[in-house]
């Protein structure tokens, strides 16, 4: 009943037309973009590509699940574990219909929240202003100028605007913030009731499943709301008032209880794999984000917000905590965001800026009612107007809108990179159709520079789909949109920019990528390197990279598609399974893959250098175990090499190592602790040992760079590895008779290997990315190993599964029970209401 009420209102005096107009406006202003998207057949945007492949992977072998793996890129890399999965549930539920095909299904996700979201924030403003249909109407006019203007739109794609939609292809934050706005909408109302607290835990949890961006804003939200609730309830000393302050407080902060448990089938797992994602803070300076036109609309806000602190209403404080909290964060970016957080500011000032719509509205509902009064079409503040009222007053104000957007910049590149149009043949189609037939190696396709010149941006643009969509088709690629996905991406990336025009790292922190070194390798290493990495196939587009690469030795045939060539090297590729020579060494370091420093120890660093030098003879694997006397297996292992040293049992530890090194190469890094002292004054004891010094050294700047800006050939890492290198080459152990085993089947959740000889257990390198979900059937360990591969060890025949992991299959079936109590005691609440009704 209540939802009924409230619909009628917003409908009521015409505002169904205003909410039709209002939609109906963007649409009508920018007809060429949105020409293209429904005339198109599939993306061509920027980051969109990414998005429409792996929501056709998912939906063809992942849905309904939220839990998957797809073997198209870097390696392997799970999906959508890492990504609110809401956006790709719902392309693939309505393309499993069968009444929509899956672009028609993918085009509807994408561009119904587009276009509610003027919608979305007439009612935010609505309610937020104590149902001003006046403060609600002008806000979601001023939000449409945030949409299409180009002088409101940031210097870097920031999502939410027509050309972060659509050309960029930020797709999932429209959705996002959709969802964000109904929910607030409702939950900042009073009155909760049951029904009310469950319908707003539903919306919030749709909401933290549709984007991180929105998610994060509404974890403030209910922040703020339940810390302004506290205040009332404590402050309040009526009876009568604290009671209903103690039932507010307690509704609220039901909400976010029931949506976490509504999300937790996807929470857990991401959150028990967050060390497995690779990510940096992505940080930019204010200045150089907002445009000069943006701070008329900051003016117009701060005056709005003036106005609503002198009438508050329920939601103001909640509301503008919310806002002053995002801009802090926006402002101090860099002091704030700790290394492991993803933060984008772009993406949030943008979130910020159409939450600004509601004060900013408010400001203009004032100033539409103050030129009113001066042409005495309003006399009361609270009388309530009607276009034949204020006729004159309207006038002046669609002129005035008239102007301004009359006066707007074209839009960038009007739509001409939004979408490939049906039946239009392109080299594209022509590369694809050849991979399908060439499907036994990885495809390396160049990056190329991302000019905003339209002579020349198609490349780059084509480059992006042309990754893509060869992994949509069963294809696989060396890289894709999601870099955050696959620890892999730290080292296929930097392999990718070694034969590109243009250099791509964004949102990793990576040595190699700031390389100068590196990328001055030559050619052929380069090439053998991404033979290593399983490619048979370079897609490359500039005359440089062609000539070069054309000159290789190592290059069989080549294969013109227009300005594309596809390079196809000699023999077979390597195996994406494959038995070792010598027995690996196991690393004890430490490890992440979040923001790192140039002279940052750790697992991964090792690897890199071990990468850039090119000798895979004794590849590195990560020990699971940091604490030196609880290592197990070590009979597997050729060398072992401590960086770090933890334990609980010094003396343990000490003997274990030391048994360790009576036949097998013990390498130890010098280090300040106790056990290492101790292993250095005892040396005579260790037959094998090799001590590596290295010096003293600040960590040194954070690695933030796109493209290579520094040389690391006298780093004191990469000549300790070089120590390291001569160590473990000169003490290798030779596994015997290593006969490649047979991989007997790749499938999507499960790798089955079958060895030759089962005399002793080969060591066995999986060129599948590591993941801990990854699990042998026997219970034997996997190991990560360079450059983050599977290493296990094989004697009869094995199979390697990915699945949930028992906690995570809890999580799953809470969150199922969450879900169907919630509709019962809905259920059983709106009997109960019936019943009182015909009583």
């Amino acid at each position: 009943m209540w939802l009924k009420r409230q619909f009628k209102q917003i409908v009521s005096n015409g505002q169904l037309f205003t909410l039709l107009l209002i939609t109906a406006l963007p649409i009508a202003l920018s007809r060429s973009l949105l020409d293209e998207v429904l005339r198109g057949l599939r993306p061509r945007a920027w980051d969109g590509t990414g998005h429409y492949a792996a929501a056709e992977i998912y939906s063809r072998a992942i849905f309904p699940d939220s839990f998957g793996w797809t073997h198209a890129y870097f390696a392997g890399m799970p999906f959508p574990n890492f990504y609110p999965p809401l956006f790709y549930w719902l392309v693939a539920l309505l393309n499993h219909t069968r009444l929509f095909s899956f672009s028609t299904s993918f085009k509807l996700v994408a561009f119904a929240p587009v276009l509610l979201i003027p919608a979305a924030v007439w009612l935010l403003a609505w309610a937020m202003s104590g149902k001003s249909r006046l403060a609600a109407t002008a806000a979601s006019f001023g939000c449409i100028a945030l949409l299409l203007d180009e002088r409101f739109l940031f210097n870097l794609p920031a999502g939410l605007d027509y050309f972060s939609t659509f050309q960029i292809g930020l797709y999932t934050q429209p959705l996002g913030f959709v969802l964000m706005a109904a929910w607030y909408a409702l939950y900042s109302g009073p009155n909760q009731t049951g029904w009310k607290i469950a319908l707003s835990g539903l919306l919030l949890a749709l909401t933290i499943l549709a984007n991180f961006f929105a998610a994060a804003t509404a974890a403030l939200f209910v922040a703020a709301t339940i810390t302004c609730d506290l205040i009332l309830f404590c402050r309040t000393n009526d009876a009568g008032r604290r009671t209903q302050a103690r039932r507010t407080l307690f509704a609220n902060a039901a909400v976010p209880l029931i949506a976490a448990c509504l999300t937790l089938f996807w929470i857990v797992p991401m959150l028990g794999q967050y060390e497995y994602f690779v990510t940096r803070p992505y940080v930019i300076e204010a200045t150089q984000l907002v445009t000069p036109t943006l701070w008329l609309w900051y003016a117009l806000s701060a005056a709005g917000v003036f106005i609503w602190i002198r009438h508050p209403t329920r939601a103001t404080w909640p509301y503008l905590g919310t806002c002053l909290t995002l801009a802090v964060a926006v402002l101090f970016a860099t002091t704030l965001s700790p290394r492991w957080f993803p933060l984008q500011s772009p993406r949030f000032l943008t979130t910020l800026n159409f939450l600004l719509a509601v004060p900013a509205g408010l400001f203009l509902a004032v100033a539409f009612r103050k030129f009113a009064a001066l042409l005495g079409e309003a006399v009361r503040k609270d009388q309530s107007l009607s276009v034949r009222q204020v006729r004159y007053t309207t006038g002046v104000a669609l002129v005035l809108l008239a102007v301004f957007a009359l006066t707007a910049p074209a839009p960038r590149w009007g739509g001409a990179f939004a979408f490939y149009r049906e039946g239009e043949k392109s080299e594209l189609d022509d590369i694809l159709e050849f991979a399908s037939g060439h499907k036994d190696g990885r495809y390396l396709v160049e990056v190329i520079n991302p000019t905003f010149n339209p002579a020349y941006s198609d490349a780059s643009f084509d480059a992006r789909a042309i990754n893509s969509y060869l992994g949509a088709q069963g294809n696989e690629t060396l890289s894709t949109v999601f870099h955050e996905a696959s620890p892999n991406a730290l080292f296929t990336l930097p392999a990718v920019n070694a034969l590109s025009d243009f250099p791509d790292s964004f949102g990793v922190s990576s040595v190699l990528a700031d390389d100068l070194d590196f990328a001055a390798q030559p050619l052929s290493k380069h090439i053998e390197r991404a033979r290593f990495l399983g490619v048979k196939y370079f897609v490359l587009r500039s005359p440089v990279m062609k000539e070069r690469v054309g000159e290789e030795t190592a290059v069989a045939a080549r294969h013109d598609f227009g300005w594309w060539s596809v390079f196809e090297l000699k023999g077979e590729p390597t195996p994406r399974a494959r038995s070792l020579a010598y027995r690996p060494a196991l690393v004890v370091s430490g490890f992440t893959l979040k923001q790192r420093r140039r002279n940052e120890w750790g697992f991964i660093r090792l690897a890199e250098e071990q990468f850039a030098d090119g000798w895979f003879d004794v590849p590195l694997a990560r020990s699971p175990e940091t604490r030196i006397d609880l290592l197990t297996h070590l009979d597997l292992f050729g060398a072992l090499i401590l960086d770090t040293y933890e334990y609980d049992d010094e003396d343990r530890a000490y003997e274990l190592v030391k048994a360790f090194s009576r036949d097998r190469q013990l390498i130890v890094l010098s280090s300040d602790s106790k056990l290492f002292r101790r292993i250095q004054s005892a040396r005579s004891e260790f037959p094998r040992l090799e001590i590596i010094e290295r010096p003293r050294t600040d960590p040194g700047e954070p690695l933030e760079a796109i493209k290579p800006t520094h040389h690391y050939q006298s780093n004191p890492i990469r000549q300790a590895w070089s120590s390291i290198r001569r160590a473990l080459d000169g003490g290798k152990v030779a596994v015997g008779s290593p006969e490649a085993p047979a991989t007997s089947e790749v499938r999507q959740n499960a790798i089955h290997l079958n060895p030759t000889t089962r005399e002793t257990a080969v060591p066995v390198l999986v060129a599948t990315t590591f993941h801990p979900n990854w699990h042998r059937d026997d219970g034997t360990p996997i190991y990560a190993a360079t450059p983050f591969y599977m290493l296990t060890f094989v004697k009869q025949p094995t199979q390697i599964i990915y699945e949930r992991k028992p906690h995570e299959r809890l999580a799953l079936w809470f969150s199922g029970s969450t879900f169907i109590l919630l509709c019962l005691c809905c259920t059983l609440g709106g009997v109960k209401r019936l019943r009182r009704r015909a009583d």
